[in-house]
């Protein structure tokens, strides 16, 4: 009789332990259930440095994976080379990123730049012209598109989100958190305000979402070059009207030689301020150029 209750006994435990085995397994995934959830690309920081709520690790890479099996770079959007593969990404992954992109583009229609400059704290890193606004509210940490932890402001206007949280809750394979290498740092996402997953998604906004203008301005630069007298004219007239108040960076002032130097001013004012004109009005200046 007490060897049947010992059996009984025994076998409960080893159900409780095989329990408590999977059920822990699924909270906290090893490094290779992460891997094959979230797999890790080329990188173009290699920093080893990470906070202790990491999971998974990958130093060569320059990226780590989370509990919850999210891919987070350790790099700043703006160093980030990360580009997703939204045909390569599953339909869930797809799905679910589409979501909270819905969810990102319903906040930027519903709320004005300098509305939340003026409600939200302007982040540190840069006093003189910051791009993040924090929200006041001590509830924003976490993945809600409508209370985000901060409000990403470009040249006045909003241009998208951040989330932040350790750690945040599964994104899929779409997305890549970031983070800034301390152990007190959380895990952040940008999400950009626009149409497609793969410029919301990508973290630096010059492959993303600047990917078209930038190659604009790339293509308009040497045109400008060919205007003749009454073209420079009427291109030059454009572009001072709708860069001004937008901040172009200053002509650098310097002798310019050779022949017709006032014209080559010119030049060099429409060059210097086609890096203040959105994607409408560098195609507006492409029109210009070519009619």
């Amino acid at each position: 009789m007490r060897l049947g209750v010992g059996l009984v006994v025994g076998s409960l435990a080893v159900l409780l332990l095989a329990a408590s085995i999977g059920l822990s397994g699924l909270l906290v995934p090893d490094d290779h259930t992460c891997r094959r959830v979230a797999e890790p690309t080329a990188s173009a920081h290699d920093d080893h440095l990470g906070g202790q709520h990491h999971h998974g690790r990958d130093h060569e890479r320059g990226v780590m994976v989370t509990s919850t099996c999210n891919t987070v770079e350790l790099a700043a959007p703006s160093d980030s080379r990360y580009v997703p593969d939204i045909a390569g990404a599953s339909a869930a992954d797809r799905a679910q990123a589409r979501k909270l992109l819905v969810g990102v583009n319903e906040f930027c229609d519903t709320h004005s730049a300098s509305a939340l400059a003026e409600q939200w704290r302007p982040g540190l890193a840069n006093p003189s012209n910051p791009t993040h606004f924090f929200n006041p509210s001590p509830s924003s940490r976490g993945l809600d598109p409508e209370n985000p932890r901060a409000a990403l402001i470009y040249n006045g206007a909003l241009g998208g989100v951040m989330f932040t949280g350790r750690s945040l809750p599964s994104v899929g394979n779409i997305p890549r958190l970031h983070s800034h290498g301390s152990a007190q740092s959380m895990d952040m996402l940008h999400v950009y305000c626009t149409g497609g997953l793969r410029e919301a998604f990508t973290p630096n906004r010059v492959l993303g979402v600047k990917a078209d203008v930038m190659a604009l301005r790339q293509m308009l630069r040497p045109e400008v070059q060919t205007l003749d007298a009454e073209r420079l004219h009427t291109v030059l007239a454009f572009v001072r009207q709708h860069a001004a108040g937008l901040n172009p960076p200053a002509v650098f002032q310097r002798p310019i030689d050779g022949p017709n130097p006032e014209r080559q001013a010119k030049r060099m004012e429409i060059r210097t301020s086609l890096m203040a004109l959105d994607e409408p009005k560098l195609r507006a200046v492409h029109a210009l150029i070519r009619s």
